[in-house]
């Protein structure tokens, strides 16, 4: 069983969640907030296995909540709910620990799958809402780049396969625009999933993000 908070401060769509949540066997919301406020001052008596949350709320917003919620407990997983007027926040969001992001008018079935995908400990971005973070990565000082590299000791390779992954590359076009094997890539992949601890494309991206390892 999923146990699933939701923090909206519109009740339409609130229970518009709550509807589509409850339809899934294995997932149960077990709390409703109107804002960020509302769960901070009860989380340490409500354990979610999954925060769902609006990123423009009154009284306390999603990048303010997350910060403070990561703080406190660094193990939530906190997927941001999200519409495309809120792509200003999407950076904030990602550098304050969300490990997910969805549109608000997405189907039950992108839901139900980026749920699934952060409580089995990985991230989720959709579509839309990834090419939109990749372009806000355009503003990264080079300086920053240099020593976060160094700090984590990124190979060259490593770094030009990260920077093309997050120009939405697949494994193929990358190996082409490099001049290497399909197998080179692969290889070079998975080793950065282990440095990183991620598990798949979306995750590299969060944490190349929040790293300030790639200049777009």
């Amino acid at each position: 069983m999923i146990n699933i908070v939701i923090i909206e401060d519109l009740p339409i769509v609130m229970e518009g969640l709550k509807l589509q949540l409850n339809r899934v066997e294995n997932f149960n919301v077990i709390g409703e907030f109107s804002n960020g406020k509302e769960f901070i001052d009860q989380m340490d008596s409500i354990e979610p296995d999954i925060i769902l949350t609006d990123i423009d709320m009154p009284v306390m917003n999603g990048i303010e909540m997350t910060l403070m919620a990561l703080s406190n407990n660094p193990e939530l997983k906190i997927i941001a709910l999200t519409m495309f007027s809120d792509r200003k926040f999407y950076y904030k969001m990602v550098t304050a620990g969300a490990r997910g992001f969805v549109l608000k008018q997405s189907s039950a079935g992108v839901l139900k799958t980026a749920i699934e995908e952060v409580y089995k400990g990985g991230s989720y971005f959709s579509q839309e809402i990834l090419r939109t973070v990749i372009v806000e990565m355009q503003g990264i000082e080079e300086e920053i780049i240099k020593e976060k590299k160094e700090l984590l000791k990124l190979t060259d390779r490593e770094t030009q396969i990260i920077q093309l992954i997050c120009q939405g590359l697949s494994n193929k076009e990358i190996a082409d625009r490099l001049f290497v094997s399909l197998r080179t890539v692969e290889t070079t992949k998975s080793r950065l999933m282990q440095k990183t601890k991620q598990r798949n494309n979306a995750g590299l991206i969060i944490w190349a993000i929040k790293n300030k390892i790639v200049s777009i």
